[in-house]
């Protein structure tokens, strides 16, 4: 039976607006999807298709279809990292033992208007969703796992919080998400990008560096990590050469002009504050130029990472440090991922065009003639280090942890019911009952991870540090390191670990003075930059 209920938000609609009804929702009619039943469904909004519309909205009639173009390899990825985890739970003998989970896959496009979309679509289980109306038919819908960009978060966020529908996000790293008066729902498998950049800093401090430049965007984000950059780094005696800003849009020669000033700077270290998009856009810029001997520093290392797949980029990045935090281990999925076969899931509605687009082939239902030199797709391709060029990276997940903290969750919701003697239907409960108990799991994953998250629904953990290497073969890997502990504190500094043999080239303004020489500042410079001059006569040093 459906049983349509009228969800306590406000809609608020424009009086003989033919926006009111689902056609303001104007999508391509086959929207792909990816469901399977469960006595408890969870949803999950990835980026896998990204979608087009070159057309402007002209605001006099409804918007016109998103068509996708493309396909993410990480977006799909992480969707079935998300299935994985889903899969191993459901033959845990401890975990819900006697409980289903079931999912429903969504392509949110990379795109604002996707993502809420087909949030809505999973909230009121419709295919045009008419917003605060929900067909209650089915197995109750448990949480959703989020998206990653920046603006498809906060409007995801807001749009759950309304409905207090728990979100666990797994790449989405604002700061202001971190408010629980404006996102109560919304808990992440990491950490905000502030605590990230003050990490960050502490590499700098730990290496002794004296001598910087700051490489961020002009956004908000940008502006705030730079600023805290130099809150930190000053009272360590670190002098910032220059901040180079770099347009959040992509602009070719904004960027030719800042590679062309990084030239000129003496600095031996690079503070990165970046996106993907841009970081490789400079990394293009400096190939074919000499720079003597730059270390880059970044608070991600997957930026690294997708960076490298750029030809002889390694040539730059030698040497280079950037942090990742700390996530489990999904056991098994790297070979989980080089079984995956399009015959053994047909439900799964994007698998197909993901492996044309992966393996450079087509299917031959798709053309009834075949072009000379097309490679038609037979199915048993092998996904075996086709996502990710580096094999620390296949090990890593994005969506597992929060599919098991959801999982724990529920657990802990049941117990408590059991333990106080009341009904223990696990498919009787609200979105926000579930939201209570995931705030306060703590847990160990599979691989010993142990999870919880803090008051500001953070995931508390550490990072990793990762630094580019060559192998004796002479192939470029990302080494892990060490490890930033934010929880741990040595005076004012974060606790720093890393391997003894480690080494690092110097990044100063001035060389130190010999004995027998003292320094002379120089006029207009920073604190770090100065001149060594023989002491006075009648006067000596005897140290550098």
């Amino acid at each position: 039976m459906w049983l349509c209920t009228f969800l306590p938000v406000v809609l608020v609609c424009l009086s003989g607006s033919a926006l009111c009804g689902p056609r303001a929702w104007l999508f391509p009619r086959q929207r792909p999807r990816f469901d399977r039943p469960g006595d408890v469904v969870l949803g999950g909004s990835f980026s896998i298709f990204p979608f087009s519309n070159s057309m402007l909205p002209i605001f006099t009639v409804p918007p016109a279809g998103l068509r996708t173009s493309g396909v993410y390899n990480w977006g799909y990825r992480v969707a079935q990292s998300f299935v994985f985890a889903i899969q191993e739970i459901n033959r845990s003998a401890d975990l819900l033992p006697n409980l289903t989970l079931g999912f429903s896959i969504r392509n949110s496009g990379d795109s604002v208007h996707g993502a809420v979309h087909e949030t809505l679509s999973f909230l009121t289980r419709q295919e045009e969703p008419i917003p605060n109306f929900t067909c209650q038919h089915g197995s109750p819908q448990a949480a959703i796992i989020g998206d990653t960009r920046s603006a498809l978060s906060v409007s995801m966020a807001r749009l759950l919080g309304l409905y207090r529908f728990p979100q666990v996000s797994y790449g989405s790293s604002l700061p202001i998400l971190s408010d629980k008066n404006q996102f109560p729902s919304f808990l992440r498998t990491l950490t905000s990008d502030l605590k990230a950049c003050r990490a960050v800093t502490q590499l700098i401090i730990h290496f002794q560096w004296s001598w910087v430049i700051i490489l961020a965007h002009d956004d908000d984000f940008g502006q705030q990590a730079s600023s805290l950059a130099n809150q930190e780094l000053s009272p360590a005696g670190v002098c910032i050469e220059s901040t180079l800003h770099v347009p959040s849009h992509e602009s070719l020669e904004k960027i030719e002009e800042i590679v062309q000033k990084m030239q000129k700077y003496t600095a031996k270290v690079v503070l990165v504050f970046l996106s993907n998009s841009n970081f490789q856009l400079i990394l293009y810029g400096l190939q074919g130029i000499r720079v003597s001997g730059q270390v880059w520093v970044s608070k991600d290392t997957v930026h690294m990472a997708l960076a490298l797949t750029i030809p002889d980029v390694s040539q730059v990045l030698h040497g280079t440090f950037g942090l990742l935090f700390h996530s489990s281990r999904a056991i098994g999925f790297p070979e989980f991922l080089a079984d995956l076969r399009p015959s053994q899931t047909p439900e799964d509605m994007f698998i197909k065009k993901f492996w044309e687009f992966t393996f450079d082939c087509v299917w031959s239902h798709q053309s009834s003639t075949v072009s000379e030199g097309v490679q038609l797709c037979s199915g048993n391709e092998s996904l075996k280090n086709q996502l990710y060029p580096f094999q620390e990276f296949s090990k890593m997940d994005a969506a597992y942890t929060g599919v098991y903290s959801i999982a724990h969750a529920l657990q802990d919701m049941i117990d408590v019911e059991h333990q106080h003697g009341k009904g223990t239907d696990s498919q009787d409960f609200h979105p926000w009952q579930l939201l209570h108990a995931l705030r306060k799991v703590h847990f160990k994953t599979p691989d010993g991870n142990k999870i919880m998250f803090d008051a500001n629904g953070d995931l508390v953990s550490i990072f990793d540090i990762f630094q580019g290497q060559k192998t004796p073969e002479g192939i470029f890997n990302l080494a892990h390191v060490g490890v930033v502990d934010p929880q741990v504190y040595l005076g004012n500094k974060m606790m720093v670990h890393l391997k003894e043999d480690l080494q690092v080239p110097p990044s100063v303004c001035s060389e130190s003075c010999l004995p027998g020489f003292s320094q002379v500042p120089r006029l207009g410079a920073p604190q770090c930059c100065f001149d060594c001059s023989p002491c006075p006569e009648g006067q000596f040093t005897d140290q550098k």
